[in-house]
């Protein structure tokens, strides 16, 4: 399997028309309210890695980054990541991930939380960032390399 039918692969396991009704219509269930959603409330479902927002906040606290950072979230999934960057700590956060459905879904979700002005949401490969290099503070990835095996490709990119 060449690098091409890796991505359509990934993208297509990944693939949901529609992906961010369904996660509104199960936080309804569960008694959210979506014109007061908080990103405490999305944290189930949009901080699907090992350790979920704890994780997040700690790794951010670790890392010190600062309020005034950008940020590059490579692999952001649902959008959950740079959720707590920008509404947690500030940080004005760019979001890149190979799914369409969960690149709109997150769109959906960041809105819903107030954060569409702080947290960006593009579709794209990890392994051909569309950006300059030093347009960002720091990059930040959470899980996204267990799905790419050429590693050295994929870190070499974060410059």
């Amino acid at each position: 399997m060449d690098n091409t039918d890796s991505l359509q692969a990934v993208n297509a396991y990944r693939s949901r028309e529609g992906l961010g009704q369904p996660i509104l219509d199960s936080l309804v269930a569960a008694g959210k309210i979506l014109d007061a959603l908080t990103i405490e409330d999305l944290a189930p479902v949009d901080q699907f890695h090992g350790g979920g927002m704890g994780a997040t906040k700690g790794l951010v606290e670790l890392a010190e980054i600062s309020r005034s950072a950008t940020v590059l979230d490579v692999g952001g999934g649902l959008g959950g990541p740079a959720s707590t960057l920008a509404g947690v700590f500030g940080c004005k956060v760019t979001m890149i991930d190979l799914s369409e459905s969960y690149v709109g879904a997150a769109e959906i979700l960041t809105e819903r939380v107030g954060l569409g002005d702080q947290a960006e949401r593009h579709v794209g490969n990890a392994l051909e960032l569309p950006y300059d290099d030093g347009a960002f503070d720091v990059v930040w990835t959470q899980q996204v390399g267990m799905n790419i095996s050429d590693k050295e490709r994929l870190y070499k990119g974060f410059h």
